[in-house]
């Protein structure tokens, strides 16, 4: 069965990327440009997993992930962004909630991690 992925990034380039490469493994991707987005839709759908890029076009992309980590706390978070942290940096991203802190290089990749949580 499907399982159902929230990806939560403001570069429309990359969500059409990943729930296209999700697809074609036989995940359901939704995807959501912005905080308000991702509330509304974790709020609305039983998730597998949650996918989400930081920079978020001004929007606290680590408030994002304390909120829905106290609202959803079984559903694993991915961080998966194109900024820069350096050690204390991703340990304060995982001790907010984060499951898992990657850097975004390709889909492919994110394919990867996510199929982890598929199991």
């Amino acid at each position: 069965m499907a399982k159902k992925v929230l990806f939560v990034d403001a570069d429309a380039a990359w969500r059409d990327a990943v729930s296209a490469c999700f697809a074609e493994a036989g995940q359901r991707v939704i995807t959501a440009q912005n905080a308000t987005e991702a509330l509304e839709l974790a709020g609305r759908d039983e998730l597998s997993l949650i996918i989400l890029e930081l920079d978020l076009a001004g929007e606290n992309g680590l408030n994002l992930l304390k909120f829905l980590k106290h609202n959803a706390p079984a559903v694993p978070v991915v961080v998966f962004t194109h900024l820069s942290h350096d050690e204390a940096g991703v340990r304060a991203i995982l001790n907010a909630g984060a499951d898992q802190y990657l850097q975004k290089e390709s889909v492919e990749s994110l394919l990867v991690t996510a199929g982890a949580y598929f199991r």
